[in-house]
């Protein structure tokens, strides 16, 4: 209990660590603008003397940048536009703009008073704010699993380490002066996050779409043709559905109008981080989908709650439930192995309409027959869903116990939703998965991912139409 407080506490400062993190990235942000306004050094090359370049009016005035004289060093005078012309146009030209403020603006490049120090900022603060959502997401699956937050810091953070690598490389050009680097792909870094993320993620997402088809088809096979039994099939198909219109945007020859085409870009990064923004939460139910069926309750619970499902019509559990039953049987014998206590069971669930008798009795009877003492069972017969689980056999160990420690046993794919509605009713359950079969696990498991997104959906809504706005603002503001 002690170790979870002090992981909390870390938590809660990493979280406010980051806010100041977030309000120092923008003080810098406002200070390096302040401090390198009113003049910007642009790369000539060697082959072109900086002392014959002239501008067009009184917009400017140019000199050799104090460095290095490869480098022309352009100073703000007033507000506008300004050409900067090479004799006889034998070295071409350059165009700029002042801004208000004094900052100077490269039309060609890109770049602008204070680039090089910005774009360091910007790569600094993102690797950072990666960190800390790498470090709150492995506290996090170690004290505070079932929780959705828990699932975003994992999509964050594994979509920070991805953009936080790509500015990584840009500011090694920009700190090495290299004569290739433009802070236009700098631009593109941040407008293309979402479609670089699809591109690089693509072996794997097409690896695990095929995996998850083959096993929907084998579990069709096995359990016939309900619905339920082809959402796998339906995610592997929209995957790969997904990837083959992203590559049809990305070869789209598109011309037009400048606004027709930040149009279009808007389209593209709006779908793409729609695509990555799924993806991300996918990969992150699943990662936590595995440590919650992994992980292992510590030995000290006075109650295990074993979530009910079909019985048989002889009123015996089926495998599945069965697998739930010898799982929590197998905990209560680890317990006692390891020198805890005797645990109570509750067995949970109520009658369905075709069921002879309720989940609950059938699970006691099962229990009874493996050697359980009748006077360790308390079973819950009225639930008919997992809220309903956890909620009215709460009610039941609360009665039974002053302060119980409790653990729940439930399929593998199962564990993190269950454990999710579990910390929503108050249980703060531990819990464990039994096994299922190889075909029964994958597609069972994106049932769930899809009840946790439906959970949330106005939570999933909100971020879909902020992310929108973000990259509409970005296309429409941004230098093509």
């Amino acid at each position: 209990m002690q170790q979870n407080t002090q992981s909390r506490r870390l938590i809660r400062r990493l979280g406010v660590l980051s806010l100041i993190l977030t309000a120092l990235f923008a003080v810098t942000m406002i200070v390096i603008v302040l401090v390198t306004r009113g003049h910007l050094d642009i790369y000539i090359g060697d082959e072109r003397d900086t002392l014959s370049f002239v501008p067009q009016n009184d917009r400017v005035t140019v000199e050799p940048a104090p460095y290095d004289e490869n480098y022309l060093r352009i100073n703000a005078k007033k507000r506008g536009d300004a050409v900067i012309e090479y004799p006889e146009n034998e070295g071409g030209f350059e165009y700029v703009k002042v801004l208000p403020g004094g900052v100077v603006y490269d039309v060609l490049r890109g770049g602008f008073s204070g680039y090089k120090q910005v774009t360091l900022t910007i790569t600094v603060y993102t690797a950072l704010m990666a960190v800390i959502f790498i470090v709150s997401f492995i506290l996090r699956c170690r004290h505070e699993l079932f929780s959705y937050t828990t699932l975003y810091f994992g999509g964050t953070a594994l979509f920070l380490s991805f953009v936080s690598v790509m500015l990584i490389f840009d500011c090694i050009k920009i700190l090495t002066n290299s004569k290739d680097f433009f802070m236009l792909s700098i631009y593109f870094s941040i407008k293309s996050a979402g479609s670089m993320f699809m591109f690089y993620s693509m072996p794997l997402m097409i690896v695990f779409a095929l995996a998850l088809a083959v096993s929907n088809i084998s579990l069709i096979g096995h359990e016939g043709k309900k619905f339920v039994n082809l959402l796998g099939l339906i995610l592997s198909l929209l995957i790969l559905g997904g990837y083959a219109f992203y590559f049809f945007l990305d070869r789209l020859f598109f011309m037009g109008s400048e606004w027709q085409m930040r149009i279009y870009g808007t389209i593209e990064s709006v779908y793409t981080t729609a695509f990555v923004y799924g993806e991300a939460m996918l990969l992150s139910s699943v990662l936590c989908g595995l440590i919650a069926a992994k992980k292992r309750p510590s030995y000290n619970k006075t109650h295990i709650l074993i979530l009910g499902c079909s019985v048989g019509d002889d009123g015996k559990p089926l495998p599945l439930l069965r697998g739930r039953i010898d799982r929590a049987l197998e905990f209560a014998a680890e317990q006692k192995e390891h020198g805890g206590r005797q645990i109570k069971f509750v067995p949970s669930g109520g009658q369905g309409s075709d069921e002879v008798i309720s989940e609950a009795e059938s699970m006691k009877r099962y229990l009874i027959s493996k050697g359980v003492d009748e006077a360790y069972i308390l079973p819950e017969g009225r639930s008919t869903n997992t809220v309903e689980n956890m909620r009215f056999s709460y009610e039941l160990i609360k009665a039974d116990c002053e302060s119980p420690e409790i653990a729940f046993s439930t399929s593998n794919y199962h564990v993190l939703r269950s454990g999710m509605i579990s910390s929503a009713e108050g249980l703060d359950a531990e819990g464990i998965g039994a096994r299922t079969k190889w075909y029964f696990w994958p597609n069972a498991f994106i049932r769930e991912f899809v009840g946790l997104l439906v959970s949330k959906r106005s939570r999933h809504i909100f971020w879909a139409l902020f992310l929108t706005a973000v990259f509409a603002l970005m296309n429409m503001l941004i230098p093509m």
